[in-house]
């Protein structure tokens, strides 16, 4: 359960997904980074590693199927929701990573391991074509965007293909990857296939309004893009988008029937996983739908009156996770700190001082007194002493005949005790 709860947090999967959204504010190159590599990935890696683990329990592999299945969910309604473009990517990575961790958690491993390399391919792809766009005319807002796929066909092309693929459109790389991870789901729960199957057509959503707006002709009130480009992307940014778009399209052929026992056997799956060819034609048709369905809402919408297709504030606000964890744990545990410190600085601390104050006070009276005490009669003994030894040195004159008068004194002395004790 700890393992578990640190994947679906490094994962930003519900109900911790919101910090996804602030590290958007990185470069692009990074972002591609952080969303296809070992970042955000790494808990939905470690899930399908431990899965053995997981379906060991009895119980735990059905919840995180269901928080994956969730967060696939209701992050592609978040994505759909946004109109920063890097918000959208970052949205959509919560929601296909979740089909991952729903593969880990329903026992498919191969299907989450292909879910994982066709989600990664297609994310660094659309990242990078995010960023040359921000590079090259200084917005991410999609309104700003409009038109911006015409103005750099190789930019628009790959942009496509990276959201084709994002949206499950076939013959693209994460359409049969997700199918396998549906399949797998299947035998476990027919409402787990349901909520994944709706998922995956808001992903196909999400990708058709990105879609629309890139490719819609730029608003003839609004200043061409060509005037707000300080200049072109360069080979350097342009040259990994073709490798990335032809992986993107190309690497669904591992998943198809026919070649996912070759996969399985690669990555040793413990069982057979494979989607029918009926849920590879009712995925493939259920994305079509949706979008042509968006593509026409949002082109409509942009030709009417240049908005966006935008949901609810709460899903913009990526589901206001962030203000319902500020209201719940954020302020009660810095109002609970600041109470412990204003009791530390005044009760303890102020007890503190009040018992040295005591101390120092008890201390100056023990001082006061017994010092007088203890002085008074060292002194006292000084003095006997002091007079003794005056007294024994009186005789001491070094006068002959004084000694020996003294001797005849202390002799007849002794003569007389003698006598008397006889």
């Amino acid at each position: 359960a700890g393992l578990v709860l640190a994947a679906l947090g490094k994962s930003a999967q519900l109900p911790f997904s919101f910090w996804l959204s602030h590290a958007m504010a990185g470069p692009s190159p990074v972002s591609a980074l952080l969303h296809s590599a070992t970042m955000v990935a790494a808990g939905g890696y470690l899930l399908l590693r431990i899965e053995p683990g997981l379906a060991a329990t009895g119980w735990l592999g059905p919840v995180v199927a269901w928080i994956g299945a969730l967060t696939a969910l209701m992050l592609a309604a978040v994505a759909l929701a946004q109109r920063d473009l890097k918000q959208l990517l970052a949205a959509s990575t919560c929601s296909q990573i979740g089909f991952i961790v729903l593969a880990a958690g329903a026992g498919g491993v191969s299907a989450g391991t292909g879910q994982f390399v066709a989600q990664a391919v297609a994310k660094s792809l659309l990242f990078l074509v995010a960023g040359a766009w921000l590079a090259w005319l200084g917005t991410k807002d999609l309104v700003q965007l409009r038109g911006a796929a015409r103005e750099h066909r190789l930019l628009g092309v790959t942009f496509t293909v990276g959201a084709l693929t994002l949206g499950g459109m076939p013959p693209f790389s994460i359409w049969v990857a997700k199918d396998l991870v549906l399949s797998a789901a299947l035998p476990t729960s027919g409402a787990l296939y349901g909520i994944g199957l709706a998922a995956s057509a808001l992903s196909a959503a999400y990708a058709a309004k990105a879609l629309a707006v890139v490719w819609a002709r730029p608003a003839p009130e609004a200043a061409h893009l060509a005037s707000r480009r300080a200049h072109g992307p360069s080979v350097a940014e342009l040259l990994p988008l073709p490798v990335l778009a032809a992986a993107a399209a190309g690497l669904g052929v591992l998943a198809i029937p026919a070649l996912a026992g070759k996969w399985q056997g690669l990555l040793q799956s413990p069982k057979p996983e494979g989607p029918a060819y009926w849920e590879l034609g009712l995925s493939a048709l259920l994305a079509a739908a949706v979008l042509a369905v968006v593509v026409w809402m949002q082109t409509a919408r942009l030709a009417q009156n240049g908005k966006l297709i935008i949901g609810v504030d709460w899903l913009s606000d990526w589901l206001s996770l962030e203000r319902f964890f500020r209201a719940t744990i954020v302020r009660p545990t810095v109002a609970l700190a600041k109470g412990c410190a204003r009791f530390d600085d005044r009760v303890i601390a102020g007890g503190v001082d009040a018992s040295a104050m005591m101390t120092l006070r008890f201390s100056r009276i023990v001082e006061a007194r017994l010092e007088r005490g203890v002085a008074g009669g060292v002194s006292a003994i000084a003095g006997s002493v002091r007079r003794l030894a005056v007294s024994a040195r009186r005789p001491q004159t070094g006068l002959i005949h004084q000694y020996y008068a003294q001797s005849i004194v202390i002799m007849v002395a002794l003569a007389a005790v003698f006598v008397l004790a006889r």
